[in-house]
């Protein structure tokens, strides 16, 4: 009976000592913010397009056709929190270049904000996020009355200080006609490659109503879906500074025409890149639903400019998968080299971090296997994605200066697209830059 009872009080200890630690995990977990898992911008309701919105702004005047005309951008971020977090968005326009300037006549936060933000539950087995919030801008809360670059700045109410999410999009008040024209073109890499291609892009641009053609005075170039990359034409010296800052490579621009006959904008001797690599996860066969890690299954080889398989243009396609599948995969990427250790460090960019890389997608070197390796959580769907050089920025812990031609080659049958932004000068309103064309194109033809 002794024995029974010194059993029974055992249990109860034990069970209790259990409950406690319940209570503890589940405040810890209450106590944890919300985190940011995953970002991502377009147009209208289409994820392959650009994330670009026409202004809210009504006009009498004939405009321009272009190739880009939502009515609003869709900002989709996966949240880790034990509930639906608390936050609000004030929108910020921007110069070109994305630095932030003081106007408040276009910047006020009474009336560029918002919490109307739709939030759905994450599948139930997953564990790397907890709910989706999609916010559709703009809409009957926030209007956009001016052409220009946007950042929607998510706040949390607990702590509004400092941004949980930085979202960028563009407003376009088209009023000239623009043209891009997407060619050929050769360099000389740093690297030994077989291929060493290269575009040159001009952009020729016409007003439509009477514009000061001088006041048309920057152009900016990104590849499609690839909006952290900017390649930056403009008479202003600190605009063009943005190229040195970003590129590992040397660009010759070229800004020309006067009065009434339209402005040319040229930038010469982008490397070409290859084609993307596709990582489809939306094969369940090759990669089940899991919370293990998974490996890729046979490691990814160096290439000199050839491919085999064409991507879907650098966006992450989730076309065909359902909701209750929108999970995450811990997934380990493989690089075989061929015995080659890169000069700079090697970084994983793609779709499933917006062409974005930081230090957490560095791959390290295996002695023992002789790859680089990384294992990264990674969004299910269609991914395009490369293997490029670089450095990390040691004030913002960003890769910068990444180039992809050490163990992807470059070759312009890979025919990527290009965007062009055109921005002209408005001297009124504290003065801002507005952007009044956008083009797009490739080698194969002008949209």
């Amino acid at each position: 009976m002794r024995c029974f009872m010194l059993h029974i009080a055992c249990l109860c200890i034990a069970s209790s000592l259990c409950a406690i630690g319940d209570d503890i995990d589940e405040a810890m977990r209450k106590s944890v913010p919300p985190q940011l898992k995953f970002l991502r911008v377009y147009g209208g309701d289409d994820e392959s397009m650009p994330p670009i919105a026409l202004t809210s702004r009504p006009t009498n005047l004939r405009r321009p056709n272009i190739p880009f005309n939502f009515s609003h951008v869709t900002i989709e971020l996966d949240i880790q929190s034990p509930t639906p977090p608390q936050m609000f968005v004030v929108f910020s326009h921007c110069n070109a270049d994305w630095s932030e300037h003081d106007n408040s006549f276009l910047n006020d936060p009474a009336l560029l904000r918002t919490s109307s933000i739709d939030w759905r539950i994450a599948p139930p087995a997953s564990v790397w996020y907890s709910y989706t919030g999609t916010l559709k801008i703009p809409n009957e809360h926030v209007k956009f009355n001016f052409g220009g670059n946007w950042k929607a700045k998510f706040y949390l109410y607990d702590d509004p200080q400092i941004p949980i999410a930085i979202a960028h999009f563009f407003v376009v008040d088209p009023r000239v006609e623009t043209r891009l024209e997407v060619s050929g073109d050769f360099y000389s890499p740093r690297n030994t490659v077989y291929s060493s291609g290269a575009y040159t892009i001009d952009a020729n641009v016409r007003s439509v109503d009477g514009m000061n053609d001088g006041q048309l005075n920057t152009a900016v170039f990104y590849r499609l879906n690839r909006y952290e990359e900017p390649f930056i034409v403009s008479d202003i010296s600190s605009y063009e500074d943005v190229n040195q800052r970003t590129h590992a490579y040397p660009l010759q621009t070229m800004l020309a025409g006067f009065g009434m006959t339209g402005r040319r904008f040229r930038i010469e001797r982008i490397p070409a890149e290859n084609e993307y690599r596709v990582l489809n996860l939306a094969d369940y066969s090759l990669f089940p639903r899991s919370n293990a890690p998974l490996r890729m299954w046979t490691p990814d080889l160096w290439r000199n400019g050839s491919f085999f398989e064409k991507s879907d243009g650098g966006f992450m396609n989730t076309r065909f998968i359902a909701t209750g599948d929108r999970d995450y995969i811990q997934l380990e990427f493989l690089l075989n080299t061929q015995l080659i250790q890169a000069e700079r460090e090697v970084f994983v960019s793609g779709s499933f971090n917006n062409w974005k890389p930081d230090p957490s997608w560095l791959m390290k070197w295996d002695e023992e296997t002789k790859l680089y390796r990384l294992r990264q959580w990674v969004p299910r769907g269609r991914h395009s994605y490369l293997y490029m050089t670089g450095e990390v920025d040691a004030d913002n812990r960003k890769a910068i200066r990444l180039t992809s031609e050490e163990f992807e080659g470059n070759t312009a049958r890979a025919g990527h697209t290009f965007i062009g932004l055109i921005y002209y000068r408005e001297f009124g309103m504290g003065g801002f830059d507005s952007i009044v064309g956008v083009a797009g194109g490739s080698v194969y033809g002008s949209w």
